[in-house]
């Protein structure tokens, strides 16, 4: 693996869970009797795409034809599948401004619940692939 390959898997994982952040800070100001944050909202949205286009770079820049062991090659498509529900995540994302108000629920329910998907094929993906996977 490339430090480009390494750079860019982790600059989306990182950007990832700074978009998560973002998102949990304009929760916590309404829940608080806040106004609700455009600021915060478009810096979630901007993350959100970052990420996406970090985990796409990083996909293929780490794709190889050679042939791995059983544990790696699962992380890796653990890994695939992460980047593939990172962008449909985003799409969900981004088809909430523009929804009509009574969409907007089953939009955002879907958009976090492939956001959980993605933490737990990631966390997947980094556990057999990533530093600490032992090999």
């Amino acid at each position: 693996m490339s430090q480009f390959d390494a750079l860019t898997g982790w600059v989306a994982a990182g950007v990832f869970g700074v978009a998560i952040a973002s998102a949990l800070v304009n929760r916590w100001r309404l829940s608080a009797g806040l106004s609700f944050s455009m600021g915060w909202f478009r810096a979630h949205n901007w993350l959100g795409a970052v990420a996406a286009a970090a985990g796409i770079a990083h996909c293929l820049a780490s794709v190889t034809r050679s042939t791995l062991p059983a544990g790696e090659e699962i992380g890796i498509w653990a890994g695939a599948a992460a980047v593939g529900l990172l962008v449909l995540t985003a799409f969900a994302g981004s088809g909430l401004s523009g929804a009509k108000r009574d969409a907007r629920p089953r939009i955002r329910r879907n958009h976090v619940a492939t956001m959980f998907a993605v933490l737990a094929v990631g966390i997947l993906h980094t556990a057999l692939n990533g530093p600490l996977s032992g090999r």
